[in-house]
């Protein structure tokens, strides 16, 4: 499937991200001390970034920090990528993606959960009713779209046909088409694919279409999880260290917020957010968005959340086993509400 294609993710990331190490951040601006205090980050399509959240509630008011927005991103290695490229200063991605190329050497830390799933907010496999994709070996010989490559989608796809006793051949027969999420519901409606893993408010916008069924959902098959975690290079750290602590505590209490206040307030709170950006067709997407799905309060990580992956990837033999521990990946020094136990 993408395994190879993981590998060689990962390979370049980690490659660029050794050299780019000891190389400073360019045109961002400092604080009094000396620390970088813009933010340069990617948005993504469906979702509530929750930066940009902690700047709408006012977080970053007590701060010098700035951000500064420089696009989209389509996935995690693309996001790992930018951070390796010095194109962006934090990125975020799937806990396995990082968890990979961690392992490689690459100096990168994972700093605060962002995005994962719960009862209310998953992940689904989808297809047209009456495709006659009913079970995981229909989908033998068949394209499925995904977000990116080598990343959640292809982790729990691949678990959910190993689960159901499908062998690695047959697994290899199930082809993954990487497709910007925001397409993905035309090109199976159209045909292009015979089915398509979606998330957030892009999967829910496709169930209210109609004419579409879920195969099946994340949370079926692992159970509630933190799905992925912002990152920060190290060397952004050690230089920025009042910078990283501020940055990460916003991005915290926001997710606090997120996890303590109604959907329908985050909405309003991100659409004037939106607005005042002139980003106001981002807020459409907003109508169906139902969360972040991190189930850890405030986005604390806990080395479950890269276990899971590790042996997935030690199975597939991306990593090798013992490797790295998963306390090495991973710090919530930075996070205040890890001090709450």
């Amino acid at each position: 499937m993408g395994h190879t294609r993981l590998r060689h993710l990962a390979g370049v990331a980690a490659a660029t991200m050794l050299v780019a190490g000891g190389a400073s951040a360019c045109g961002a601006s400092s604080g009094a001390e000396g620390e970088q205090t813009t933010i340069r980050y990617q948005t993504n399509a469906g979702i509530v970034d929750l930066p940009e959240l902690a700047d709408a509630l006012g977080y970053f008011d007590q701060t010098d920090i700035k951000l500064d927005r420089v696009g989209d991103v389509q996935g995690g290695p693309e996001s790992l990528r930018a951070v390796a490229t010095d194109q962006v200063d934090y990125g975020g991605a799937f806990n396995g993606a990082i968890a990979k190329l961690a392992s490689t050497g690459a100096p990168i830390k994972a700093v605060i959960s962002y995005y994962g799933s719960s009862a209310d907010v998953s992940s689904s496999l989808l297809t047209l009713k009456d495709s006659g994709i009913d079970e995981a070996r229909d989908l033998i010989g068949k394209k499925v779209a995904v977000n990116t490559l080598g990343a959640n989608a292809e982790a729990v796809i691949d678990t959910y046909l190993a689960d159901e006793g499908l062998s690695q051949d047959e697994i290899e027969q199930v082809t993954l088409v990487p497709l910007p999420g925001i397409n993905s519901e035309a090109a199976l409606r159209e045909g292009q694919v015979d089915a398509a893993y979606l998330f957030g408010s892009l999967k829910e916008i496709a169930l209210k279409n109609g004419g579409i069924e879920e195969v099946v959902n994340d949370i079926e098959l692992v159970g509630p999880y933190n799905g992925g975690s912002y990152v920060l290079s190290d060397r952004f750290i050690a230089e920025n260290p009042t910078t990283t602590k501020e940055f990460v505590a916003a991005i915290a209490k926001a997710l606090e917020y997120s996890q303590t206040h109604s959907i329908d307030e985050i909405r309003e709170v991100m659409k004037d957010y939106l607005a005042e950006h002139d980003r106001e067709e981002y807020a459409a997407a907003l109508d169906l968005w139902k969360g972040t799905g991190v189930p850890a309060k405030a986005g604390v990580i806990s080395d479950e959340d890269f276990t899971l992956w590790l042996d997935w990837l030690e199975a597939e033999g991306e990593v090798e086993a013992d490797s790295i521990e998963p306390s090495e990946i991973y710090t919530n020094e930075f996070n205040p509400y890890a001090e709450e136990g």
